[in-house]
């Protein structure tokens, strides 16, 4: 827009000349004729005489129209000038604000960088609130199970009635043995009464007669003998059975006190875990809170920024507007003064014709002719600098379009050259299918290692996704970005396949020495340093090139403002001119016919 608006204004400084000369020749003719200064009416005003007083001051008018002619002039280059200024302060304003711009844009790429880390970590907070659901919910089937086997026990413990009829039962048994104590008591007190009888029967009379009834007595008394004797054994039968359910009952009671503070501590444990994950799940959920409201203050930040930024440009293009609408009224006024400094051309043409002060005249005249070379003069340089910045913005254009071309067949030499990789990867990969499909845990155990020291680097993630073969499944539980894949040739170069590897380092027989074994090892260690190395060379390589060209771009704001015009084409894309350098250090047959600077 600058050089449009510069190339716009010099064209009219240099067409201002050309509408300057046939202005004075117009305005002389038309004077002319209006005055009546033309033809035979000419020599009727000589022939009155009345000519040289007008003559006279028409030339004092004129000489205070050019003072304040020149005074004008002056006051118009000096806002001209002021105009030119004000315009390279624009010019350096737009930049500022295009810098400014940048700086907004790679802001609100980090913070959208913030933004995808926080959305990982909710997907992370929601993976462990997950998982404390599912604990949660075992506990709560836990809680359940056990709440079943107290059921089942309150039921043991229902079937305890029997062991209450039991007890019932001891309590008659235990009636009847205390009356068959009554009854062995009546029966002792019978069988002494019956032994008195039977001791006065036998001292009173010896009678034949009464043998037979003592004898029957006898009988009856060995009977009840035995009937006491069959009586006391159920009575100690009973009395066992007795001690021995009594036994048993103490010891179920035992039994289920035990069962019952067990159940008792289970349950307080169990209510006591729930409680502590309830709060922990309290304590996720606020912490999710906070994270989102600092999401939508951000969101809100970058949104006022923009707003900002957006609102400040309108300020700037209104400014600039307001500035061009001034320039324009500006050349409006040069454009009247002109016309008029032709209509003073016209007159003093005409005072020339007349006589008197024809030498004043032509000596102002030759005066007013030398201003007018000099700013003619000055209009070539114009037109010659205008015509050398045309020159220099069709180079710059042209070495944009070489630039451009370069960077297609470039990019077509990288297309071909990847399709080739691509190949000679399959090729590999078809190879490697044969060798062993495993990796040697020390490779594995040097890439966790790296991994951890260098703070959860993306490049070691990266390279053991790529090397131990990850399934998508795999890349999304540990949260893996697959946006990174495509990054240059460094990336085949990191995801050869892990099989491949393996084959090399781990698929030696188990019958070598313990010197194959320090050589696989130092073998994983080197090549694993060698990828980590290729990556941070890589990556010191751009944050260098991107250093460099901040310098060449504060360098060339500093400079002058045309040169910055020019020079600003071939900085917006540094890119399509001069790719950064890329390391293939597997691919020795493509260094040979590419440079590395193409694979960027």
């Amino acid at each position: 827009m600058g050089l449009l608006k510069e190339a716009w204004r010099a064209g009219t400084l240099e067409r201002s000349p050309r509408v300057q000369r046939n202005a004075v020749q117009e305005n002389s003719l038309n004077l002319t004729k209006q005055n009546g200064y033309g033809g035979g009416s000419s020599h009727s005003t000589q022939t009155n005489g009345l000519h040289p007083m007008a003559g006279y001051q028409k030339g004092s008018i004129s000489e205070e129209e050019r003072s304040s002619f020149t005074t004008k002039q002056a006051s118009l280059e000096n806002e001209i000038k002021q105009l030119k200024q004000q315009l390279s302060n624009n010019s350096e304003k737009e930049t500022e604000i295009r810098r400014r711009l940048e700086d907004e844009t790679k802001r609100s790429e980090f913070l959208q960088q913030q933004l995808n880390e926080l959305k990982m970590d909710k997907e992370r907070m929601t993976t462990s609130m997950e998982e404390l659901q599912k604990e949660l919910s075992e506990k709560k089937s836990e809680f359940r199970r056990v709440q079943d086997e107290q059921s089942k026990r309150d039921k043991e413990h229902v079937s305890d009635g029997s062991l209450q009829s039991l007890r019932n039962m001891l309590m008659a048994l235990q009636k009847e043995n205390s009356s068959l104590k009554i009854e062995k008591v009546k029966l002792d007190a019978d069988l002494k009464s019956m032994k008195s009888t039977s001791q006065k029967t036998v001292d009173s009379t010896l009678d034949a007669n009464k043998i037979s009834d003592l004898e029957k007595v006898k009988k009856e008394m060995d009977s009840l003998k035995r009937a006491l004797q069959d009586a006391s054994r159920e009575r100690d039968k009973a009395v066992q059975d007795l001690a021995r359910l009594k036994q048993h009952l103490l010891d179920k009671d035992l039994e289920d006190q035990e069962k019952m503070d067990e159940d008792s501590k289970l349950i307080e444990e169990l209510r006591v875990v729930c409680e502590q994950q309830r709060a922990h799940i309290m304590q996720l959920e606020r912490a999710l809170k906070v994270e989102m409201a600092k999401q939508e203050e951000n969101k809100k930040v970058i949104s006022e920024e923009h707003q900002r930024s957006n609102e400040q440009i309108e300020n700037l293009n209104y400014k600039l507007a307001s500035c061009m609408s001034a320039l324009e009224s500006k050349n409006v006024e040069l454009l009247n003064l002109q016309t008029a400094l032709g209509q003073y051309y016209a007159e003093s043409e005409a005072k020339d014709r007349l006589g008197g002060d024809l030498a004043v005249a032509r000596e102002e005249l030759s005066k007013l002719s030398e201003s007018l070379k000099v700013a003619n003069q000055t209009i070539e340089i114009s037109r010659r600098e205008k015509e050398d910045m045309a020159t220099k913005l069709s180079q710059a254009e042209r070495m944009l379009a070489d630039g451009k071309r370069s960077m297609q067949k470039l990019e077509d030499d990288n297309s071909r050259l990847r399709r080739a990789l691509e190949q000679s990867m399959t090729t590999v990969n078809r190879m490697s299918l044969d060798s062993d499909n495993s990796v040697d845990r020390r490779i594995v155990i040097k890439l966790l290692v790296t991994y951890f020291q260098r703070n959860h680097s993306k490049e070691v993630l990266d390279l053991m996704v790529r090397m131990l073969g990850f399934s998508e499944e795999d890349k999304q539980r540990i949260g893996f970005a697959q946006s990174n894949a495509g990054r240059g040739v460094v990336r085949g170069v990191l995801g050869l396949p892990g099989r491949l590897v393996g084959g090399i380092v781990g698929g030696g027989p188990s019958g070598k020495s313990t010197q194959s074994s320090q050589d696989s090892q130092s073998f994983a260690d080197l090549w694993v340093d060698f990828l980590l190395k290729e990556t941070e060379e890589r990556e010191k390589r751009e944050a260098s090139e991107a250093a460099r060209q901040s310098q060449q771009e504060s360098h060339t704001t500093t400079g002058p403002s045309t040169s910055s015009s020019i020079q600003q084409p071939s900085q917006h894309n540094p890119s399509n001119v001069a790719p950064g350098p890329s390391t293939m250090p597997h691919t020795a047959w493509v260094s040979q016919n590419r440079n590395p600077q193409q694979f960027r």
